[in-house]
């Protein structure tokens, strides 16, 4: 039994016949024809976190279909009636972004919560396991979390995060995030900012 219970999110589509359903949003095709969709790349990483949570039995549901591009109030609903059950539930929301920027970025809702407290231990492991790209911080009120009403975190009402794993229409962040490799670094972090929440119990 684990101190928390993590509710999984993989955001957006995944393929059906190798069909991405989420398309024609949340993918990018470079000029040389590689193409890169969000929302399978977050389910492979998504996948592999919840084999590491299993390894270490630690408490986890999901809120994504393996498919399809479940609505975000589903989704939020999902998170909803288990955080009745599991009061200790926290959110993690898994993207990756687009404008063609650089780096990694945390999110939690406006204003400080409890969503803070966590959101500053995936920030702190971010930073110490990928050097070589940018973290994306906002210290404008003492943390390094940035802050967005964004669905996810605006309506469940459990403390929640969302991390953005680097931009997939940034040419050499999109093969980072294409590659096996890449994918088991980024949720290697996810696992150890996970372990390091369930040890120092913030919240």
């Amino acid at each position: 039994m684990s101190n928390y219970y993590w509710i999984l999110d993989a955001g957006h589509g995944g393929e059906k016949n190798g069909v991405y359903t989420t398309a024609p949003a949340k993918m990018y095709r470079f000029g040389d024809g590689f193409e890169i969709r969000e929302g399978v790349i977050n389910r492979h990483i998504a996948s592999k976190l919840q084999a590491k949570l299993k390894s270490e039995d630690i408490d986890f549901g999901l809120v994504y279909d393996d498919v399809d591009d479940t609505p975000l109030a589903t989704r939020v609903a999902i998170a909803d009636k288990i955080f009745a059950k599991n009061p200790n539930a926290i959110y993690l929301s898994i993207h990756s972004n687009a404008g063609q920027g650089k780096g990694f970025e945390v999110f939690t809702s406006k204003g400080q919560n409890k969503s803070d407290k966590v959101a500053y231990f995936f920030c702190e492991k971010y930073k110490e396991l990928f050097p070589y790209f940018a973290f994306r911080a906002d210290q404008a009120d003492g943390d390094a979390d940035k802050e967005e009403d964004f669905y996810v975190l605006r309506k469940t009402d459990c403390p929640a995060l969302l991390v953005e794993n680097l931009f997939f229409d940034n040419r050499t962040e999109a093969e980072f995030l294409a590659s096996d490799a890449g994918q088991e670094q980024i949720a290697e972090c996810l696992f150890q900012s996970i372990k390091i929440v369930e040890q120092i119990k913030p919240i």
